[in-house]
């Protein structure tokens, strides 16, 4: 299989309810990916209370990434399976894992993902070279269609939205 997002290692375990506390207003700012929680506070991509801080501080966005979804209620989504993700989805989800990867510390792991399969497969993650990720790599959205959430202040860089996921 592809690259890991296994539970094991070190770090602290949080729960997806102690993992609420660090939304970054008053701890770090913390979000969880395939069972990893990365600190993100130095980003300026991630501000309390506004854009992605808005959708996914102290939550796990693995849901959400991998299905490019601006919807709250996709933040701590945690009913799905890696099985029922489609092509377009897993690519996306190795890209975002390898770019949270590279650029944030890993803090601790979630104790939901304990025992469940993470692995990616090898061909979305050799794919995630040929992924531009939206506000990441010159492109400016997260989904084509989808619109930040109402009341949010997300930057101007992610006004508008498209998806290049699989191009």
């Amino acid at each position: 299989m592809g690259a890991k997002g296994s539970t094991a290692g070190s770090g602290e375990v949080f729960t997806v309810q102690t993992l609420a506390q660090f939304d970054g207003t008053s701890l770090p700012m913390y979000v969880g990916i395939l069972g990893r929680v990365y600190d993100v506070s130095t980003s300026d991509n991630f501000q309390a209370g506004e854009g992605y801080g808005e959708l996914w501080a102290g939550s796990d966005a693995t849901y959400a990434l991998a299905t490019l979804s601006l919807d709250k209620k996709d933040a701590n989504y945690l009913d799905w399976e890696m099985g029922k993700f489609d092509e377009k989805q897993l690519t996306a989800l190795a890209a975002w894992k390898s770019h949270f990867d590279k650029k944030y510390p890993v803090v601790g792991y979630l104790k939901e993902y304990e025992g469940r399969d993470l692995d990616l497969p090898d061909w979305a993650v050799q794919a995630v070279a040929k992924v531009k990720l939206p506000g990441v790599s010159g492109e400016d959205g997260i989904a084509a269609g989808t619109a930040p959430p109402k009341g949010s202040r997300v930057t101007t860089a992610f006004r508008r939205v498209t998806s290049k996921v699989g191009a």
